[in-house]
């Protein structure tokens, strides 16, 4: 009998997804992160769904004795802050808009937590994700898209190295979000019903600005102006602001104005109108191919939002920098976010943008 780690967050998508392997007929074992310190929900933890909580960990406790399996609690408060909440404060004091929930999959989730299983001896490694991994002609196995396309969380497993996807099972793909929870009620599991998590777990009121300042993150005051150089108003600093915002900018203009850059040279930040938030080009670095196969210059289509619906491009790949020259406008390209590039359903690589 194959044995399979899976990570329990003490959500319903994980509970479930344990439940499919069980009925597959898998030895399973959960692993559940401890990233933060409890303390800092004291405060939070009744008023806003977050994960990674105290109260998740007493679900996860609660559905693994449901299901009748073991659940390893695995500390990982030092490596969280060192590779999620440090990434994400640097991100934001270079004028980018990091995506700590993806860096937490590739590092954490499916990288310590993923290797402290390993290391117990089970053969394969699963999560409550909605994606799935399929047979593919030139890499083996490949990640795919999950069946709900509204729910589908490819994108936020792009940074995974590719020889995890050969010891990767993901049950949930083939479900949607409303059989797995018709499947939980039926099972009688406490958190059928639970909401999704929505705020960064490490932020719990979400009160970005509060977070970064009491980081000590560098916030020196500068200019907001339009396109033409004029100035407008006056930032609180770059750390402050992300591409895209319209609210809290402090000025008034005859039409509603977005961020469209962080100038991080000369300490400015530049706005303009709605139609001024579209590009069709973008660049991306740091690439992680999932399928290599594919040349220096093909067809794709690419995601640079998780929620977004999928835009065809053109890419350009250069030793570590591709280009991206898309059919259609896409609005707030924002540096520090992901791209993923998908053949149909595949997930062929990623970057982050420039």
């Amino acid at each position: 009998m194959l044995r399979v780690g899976i990570a329990m967050s003490g959500g319903v998508d994980s509970a479930v997804a344990a439940s499919l392997l069980l009925e597959r007929g898998y030895n399973v074992t959960a692993y559940h992160m401890k990233n933060l310190p409890e303390s800092l929900y004291e405060e939070f933890e009744e008023k806003k769904k977050l994960c990674c909580s105290p109260a998740d960990r007493r679900d996860a406790f609660a559905i693994a004795k449901v299901l009748g399996i073991e659940l390893k609690l695995v500390p990982l408060v030092e490596a969280f802050r060192r590779l999620v909440i440090n990434y994400f404060i640097n991100g934001y004091n270079q004028a980018e808009t990091p995506n700590p929930c993806v860096v937490c999959n590739d590092r954490l989730k499916f990288g310590l937590l993923m290797e402290k299983a390993f290391e117990d001896g089970v053969d394969l490694f699963s999560s409550g994700h909605y994606a799935r991994i399929i047979d593919h002609p030139s890499v083996g196995k490949a990640l795919s898209r999950g069946v709900h396309p509204e729910k589908d969380q490819s994108y936020a497993l792009a940074r995974l190295e590719r020889e995890k996807l050969n010891r990767l099972i993901l049950p949930n793909g083939e479900f949607t979000k409303d059989q797995i929870r018709e499947r939980a009620e039926e099972l009688g599991l406490p958190v059928h019903d639970k909401k999704d998590s929505q705020e960064l777990c490490f932020i719990p009121d979400n009160d970005y600005r509060r977070f970064l300042d009491e980081a000590g993150i560098r916030s020196i005051p500068g200019k907001i102006i339009d396109l033409y150089g004029n100035a407008l108003g006056e930032h609180k600093g770059l750390p402050f602001y992300t591409v895209g915002q319209r609210r809290g900018l402090g000025i008034t203009a005859k039409e509603r104005l977005y961020v469209l850059r962080l100038d991080y040279r000369n300490n400015s930040i530049v706005v303009g109108p709605v139609s001024e938030t579209y590009s069709t080009t973008l660049t991306a670095t740091n690439l992680n191919w999932l399928v290599n196969d594919t040349g220096k210059d093909f067809r794709c289509e690419c995601m640079i939002r998780s929620t977004m619906k999928p835009v065809p491009a053109r890419i350009y790949v250069q030793d570590a920098t591709a280009k991206l020259h898309f059919e259609e406008r896409v609005q707030f390209v924002t540096p520090g976010q992901l791209a993923v590039f998908f053949d149909r359903d595949i997930v062929i690589g990623s970057g982050f943008i420039t």
